[in-house]
């Protein structure tokens, strides 16, 4: 009886040996050879399965992705409700986390003189903002309540300081430790999310005042 193979699992297994090939080498010296032996396959196997080395880079990209879903969920299950926790898994503070990082840090290097680099940066921006934004619902409930301006403002912040974490923690381990970088993280989310809050409140406090003025223009008609 022929073995059933799992396509997607497959595919996953060749992504995450791909994730180990780029962190040891890098995006633009990374060949299909050293993939397909850091998977244990052939280089037939792997283009039955990616179109080309951009998907299998692609589908390494969204590895990290998949960590991070993986390990918020598992602290969310535990009862953490703290963000700066939550969001510790997006940093390179750790060993397990700094994989996952080094690969972004890699692409973020060559996607300025690659189109379709740049192309798929933007895609996989918006899918991983997905993945942040429930992260800071679920650490700050309060933000379900504001607007989606604010919302978003504070949601590029947090993702932009985020990224700037990474990159300091990858590239300069020496300064950027694992204490400063959770230092750092906790201190711009308190400065975010007071802003949010005031922000909040000001957008409240303006629609109130709408309304009040609306209220009185009524009954000055009715008089």
């Amino acid at each position: 009886m022929p073995k059933i193979i799992d396509v997607e699992q497959t595919r996953l297994r060749i992504a995450k040996a791909a994730c180990k090939a780029i962190a040891g080498k890098g995006i633009s010296a990374v060949t299909m050879i050293d993939i397909a032996n850091a998977a244990g396959v052939t280089t037939g196997m792997i283009t039955h399965y990616f179109e080309s080395k951009a998907d299998i880079i692609a589908a390494a990209l969204r590895i990290p992705f998949l960590n991070l879903e993986r390990k918020v969920a598992h602290r969310l299950a535990k009862g953490e409700t703290d963000l700066a926790t939550l969001l510790d898994v997006a940093l390179p503070a750790s060993r397990s986390n700094f994989e996952d990082s080094l690969i972004w840090v890699n692409f973020w290097g060559v996607i300025a003189a690659d189109p379709e680099f740049r192309k798929l940066n933007t895609t996989l921006n918006r899918e991983g903002a997905s993945i942040f934004a429930h992260v800071i619902r679920s650490g700050w409930p309060e933000s379900t309540e504001w607007p989606q301006e604010i919302f978003g403002t504070a949601l590029r912040s947090i993702v932009t300081f985020l990224f700037g974490l990474s990159a300091g923690g990858v590239t300069n381990r020496g300064v950027w430790t694992a204490g400063v970088q959770r230092s750092q993280l906790k201190l711009h989310l308190g400065l975010v999310r007071h802003w949010a809050r005031q922000q909040a409140l000001q957008v409240s406090a303006d629609e109130h005042s709408i309304v009040t003025e609306n209220g009185w223009m009524t009954m000055d008609l009715q008089n």
